[in-house]
């Protein structure tokens, strides 16, 4: 709901959202798609930016979970 909520008053998709939340931290970010549509518009991020208490709710949704391999453990190359 909180990424959600930022989507709508921005009339961004809340994958671009979250894309742009990362650029604003300074990740490093690889979105990957097949299909163009989707491949458009996770370029179409540099037209906004998020507010800092819209960066500080998103950060705060953080669980300390992760959902794919630890990098620090991760052993196929």
């Amino acid at each position: 709901p909180t990424i959600q909520a930022i989507a709508s008053r921005l009339e961004k998709t809340t994958a671009q959202v979250v894309l742009r939340w990362h650029i604003e931290r300074g990740d490093i970010v690889f979105p990957k798609s097949m299909r163009p549509a989707r491949m458009a518009e996770n370029f179409d991020i540099f037209d906004f930016s998020l507010t800092s208490d819209d960066i500080a709710a998103i950060s705060a949704l953080d669980r300390g979970e992760r959902v794919g391999p630890d990098p620090e453990t991760f052993d196929r190359v």
